[in-house]
């Protein structure tokens, strides 16, 4: 670079003044909720372990997008199911003796019957163009039957949806603002296309994959949702989790550049994250403590 070189010992240090104490604290912050797993005998099976990696990787829809998600964080698939491994650790503890009696179930729906409601959702796919003109030669194609939607979708499409064949993902139905697509949602027969329709200055082409119907909340049918979201409101601070096992654990920080952090280890820090409370969706997991990844500092968390 104009002569200059940048060594690898020059990096790593500034890497190291900028990032070493956030991932320092994030990796010890994770040893100690291993070893309080450890001591409550909480350990998370393999088949639970495969559950947990197939719900969280379904949030990231196709493969495709699953795997630019990883491409986008630096992160190859051992590191993702670490992350959510320990996640789901973190839950278990969290979760650790929360145990509701019928009664108490019972008030808490009744107390937040709205939020087990479910409402009529609608999946569709789209293919979004810039006029009428190309709307009507997308139509025409599909009469003809020789392309699919998707492949149409994947050709034409000027949304980011072509990406997925033009599927955008289920939705409430109530939670469409454009009132020519609400109609389409609510009324088009599933697995039929709708006719060209003008909505926010481009042209759009729908089609119906699935319509579930909504329905009121019911404490029998709704009670493992009510069961799980009872537990996340009433968990146990994950703080207050790792002030406790700090306690019964020696944490010695050898490399001078981070040597205030045994002070906060002896007087657990503040922003350890907290399951089931204001702010968070009832149900969400809440990230653990994280940096970029740098160099690992010498530090010991051992057990007395």
């Amino acid at each position: 670079m104009g002569g200059v070189k940048i060594t690898e010992t020059e990096f790593s240090d500034r890497v190291m003044k900028a990032f070493g104490e956030d991932i320092l604290r994030s990796m010890i912050d994770r040893e100690l909720i291993r070893q309080a797993a450890n001591d409550k005998g909480i350990e998370i099976t393999e088949e639970e372990m495969t559950k947990e990696l197939a719900d969280a990787k379904a949030q990231y829809g196709p493969e495709e997008q699953f795997q630019q998600f990883l491409a986008a964080n630096d992160l190859s698939q051992e590191e993702w199911e670490e992350e959510v491994g320990m996640m789901a650790l973190a839950k278990r503890l969290a979760l650790d003796g929360v145990q509701p009696t019928e009664e108490q179930l019972r008030a808490f729906f009744e107390q937040n019957k709205a939020q087990f409601a479910q409402p009529a959702t609608v999946s569709l796919s789209e293919i979004i163009v810039a006029s009428e003109e190309d709307a009507q030669k997308v139509q025409q194609e599909l009469a003809a039957g020789e392309a699919s939607f998707a492949d149409l979708a994947s050709r034409y499409s000027l949304a980011t949806t072509r990406e997925t064949g033009g599927e955008r993902p289920e939705m409430p139905i109530d939670r469409i603002s454009q009132p020519e697509i609400k109609q389409v949602a609510q009324s088009l027969p599933v697995g039929q296309v709708s006719d060209p329709i003008e909505a926010g200055g481009s042209w759009v082409i729908l089609k119906v994959r699935d319509r579930t119907q909504g329905r009121e909340a019911s404490f029998d049918t709704d009670r493992e949702r009510i069961d799980e979201q009872y537990k996340m409101a009433n968990a146990n601070s994950l703080r207050d989790i790792l002030d406790e096992q700090a306690k019964k654990t020696t944490v010695t920080i050898v490399d001078p550049r981070f040597s205030g952090l045994n002070e906060v280890y002896t007087a657990m820090p503040d922003e350890i994250p907290q399951f089931g409370v204001e702010g968070g969706a009832p149900g969400g997991d809440q990230p653990l403590p994280d940096a970029p990844a740098a160099p690992e500092a010498p530090a010991t968390p051992d057990s007395e």
